[in-house]
């Protein structure tokens, strides 16, 4: 069973961390695959520093929900409230996956998201809280 990790990152204002995506240019929360032994407390700080160069500086689970993937396969998702500290740097990205990170009101880029709305558990988070 694969797992991924998602961090909830959101400001003063009520809006999400979020980056267009360079390979299908749709917006998405910072994170990734958990490793094969990997803490998934230790995987979203490392996906949070990778993909934005910024530090997590607390790290709080909000949820977790099993789901499959788009070619049916079982996943455990991690949604983590992460608090943030410096400046964002996404020049060490392994996978340069988002060129910039910003925070967006994800109402108005729902409809362009990378996971879809649906089965978007950070999204859904977002809306009942």
């Amino acid at each position: 069973m694969r797992r991924v990790a998602v961090a909830y990152i959101c400001n003063d204002y009520d809006e999400l961390l979020m980056g267009k995506r360079n390979d299908n240019d749709k917006w998405t929360q910072p994170g990734g695959h958990v490793e094969k032994n990997e803490c998934p407390v230790a995987a979203i700080a490392r996906e949070v520093k990778e993909e934005t160069g910024l530090n997590a500086s607390k790290i709080e689970l909000i949820c977790a929900k099993f789901s499959q993937d788009r070619n049916g396969k079982d996943m455990l998702i991690y949604l983590f409230k992460v608090s943030t500290t410096g400046e964002v740097d996404t020049s060490n990205d392994p996978d340069n996956e988002c060129d910039d990170w910003v925070f967006k009101d994800p109402i108005e880029v729902c409809n362009e998201l990378h996971v879809p709305a649906e089965h978007n558990i950070a999204l859904k988070y977002w809306f009942n809280n």
